[in-house]
């Protein structure tokens, strides 16, 4: 917990973690002004406004967030805590203090989870009392649990993306490179979604945005996906930061 805690402290002192926090709360706002913008604008048909608005905010919220701008906030975490400080040099000095890696590199992983799940706690409120202010309680209390539902499975897709990112840190050692190959990734992922969406299924990226679309998935392939995705590439990680050189 001690090595969590300073993790965490230096994820937050870094205003990484406040700034993204604050972009998130900045975009609920600023899509709720839109959406109820075209509303009175009558600018859409009906039924396409009431997807929404009210109960289907926060999803909307969500779905424009999921595939790009929370995987990218989740990479520049580990970008943070582990490519600028192997960069630094500042990644060897728990190491020389007697810290043993394993502990240490599980604090980083935890504390990139942490990250995520804020990532998403934030938008899941914001965008509810949003919703809430333009559209009035109603609807908004009635999908609150199922809202609830896909949000957390959104952030358990976010924390088996967050795993790979970190195994890659370990290889990458530019903060630059690293955010590069994530957008890479992120946009043939995308790609292969579009293009082949049963290949797509048994890679991790895939339920970044799957869980929002609202369409028939199979839960049991999709958790199984996302928490061996977390184990596996955890463990991974481990090994390879174990006899990882580090040079400075």
């Amino acid at each position: 917990m001690k090595n969590v805690k300073n993790e965490l402290y230096k994820l937050w002192k870094g205003r990484r973690l406040g700034i993204f926090l604050l972009i998130l709360f900045v975009t609920c706002i600023a899509m709720g002004v839109l959406v109820s913008s075209i509303q009175m604008k009558g600018l859409l048909e009906k039924d396409v406004i009431d997807s929404m608005t009210g109960g289907n905010f926060p999803t909307q919220v969500l779905g424009m967030i999921a595939d790009i701008v929370l995987p990218v906030f989740a990479t520049l975490f580990v970008t943070f805590l582990v490519t600028d400080e192997a960069d630094s040099g500042s990644l060897k000095l728990p190491l020389l203090c007697g810290q043993s890696r394993e502990k240490l590199i599980a604090a980083k992983a935890v504390v990139v989870l942490i990250g995520a799940m804020a990532l998403i706690a934030v938008t899941y409120v914001t965008s509810n009392i949003v919703a809430v202010a333009f559209w009035g309680s109603d609807t908004v209390v009635e999908a609150l649990f199922q809202n609830a539902i896909i949000y957390a499975e959104t952030c358990f897709a976010l924390a088996g993306w967050s795993m790979v990112v970190l195994f890659v840190s370990l290889f990458v050692k530019n903060s630059g490179s690293m955010v590069g190959i994530a957008v890479i990734v992120l946009v043939i992922g995308c790609i292969l979604s579009s293009a082949s969406p049963q290949i797509a299924k048994y890679e991790v990226m895939y339920y970044l945005k799957a869980f929002v679309s609202m369409t028939a998935i199979d839960r049991t392939l999709a958790m199984s996906v996302c928490g061996g995705t977390i184990v596996a590439f955890f463990a991974m990680t481990t090994f390879k930061f174990k006899a990882l050189q580090i040079q400075k």
